[in-house]
């Protein structure tokens, strides 16, 4: 069965996640690209996602999937010659205490009316954390649900994902999206 990378499932699927807990993004590295403002198509797996103008360089983005649907927010940066969106729950809503907004990696590719989403591969990194082979240069543990949480600094992140290759066993199958007609 294809890998699901969604952004939205990755996010939102128990015990299936690669995540951060610190952004992936660096103010100096952010980037703006208004051709990613609008609304995209999975035919896939049945998924919409809208791309809003947020606040200070970010986007807001709305996703709808057949199992649930929901609000993020995302910034855009680039790491070496290519470009990542940093997503995490959408900010302004105050969540309590206890609770940690985390982050997932998206690497983005966009052609004209085509965006690719390519997430990193939960089953690469959880197998490096069952074998205890762990992940050279990243610090990554399990938390309770079996996410594979890198609790690396962007100032390692960063380069760790800049010596990957693109199509290296670290990312999973890319999501492919098209844009709206009239979007």
């Amino acid at each position: 069965m294809r890998a699901l990378t969604l952004v939205v499932t990755l996010l939102l699927s128990p015990g299936c996640l690669v995540v951060s807990v610190h952004p992936t993004h660096d103010r100096d590295a952010l980037v703006w690209d208004p051709a990613l403002v609008g609304s995209w198509l999975n035919a896939d797996d049945n998924a919409s996602l809208t791309i809003e103008r947020g606040e200070w360089q970010s986007y807001r983005l709305h996703y709808v999937h057949p199992i649930e649907s929901g609000d993020l927010t995302g910034y855009l940066t680039t790491i070496g010659k290519l470009r990542y969106l940093d997503v995490m729950p959408a900010r302004g809503e105050d969540r309590g205490s206890f609770l940690v907004p985390i982050h997932a990696t998206i690497r983005v590719t966009l052609a004209g009316d085509r965006l690719e989403l390519t997430a990193l591969s939960y089953d690469w990194f959880f197998d490096r954390m069952k074998t205890r082979a762990g992940v050279p240069g990243l610090e990554v543990v399990p938390d309770e649900k079996e996410n594979a949480l890198i609790v690396s600094p962007a100032k390692v992140m960063r380069p760790w994902l800049a010596r990957q290759p693109p199509d290296g066993k670290m990312f999973s199958a890319s999501a492919i999206f098209t844009r709206k007609p009239g979007a």
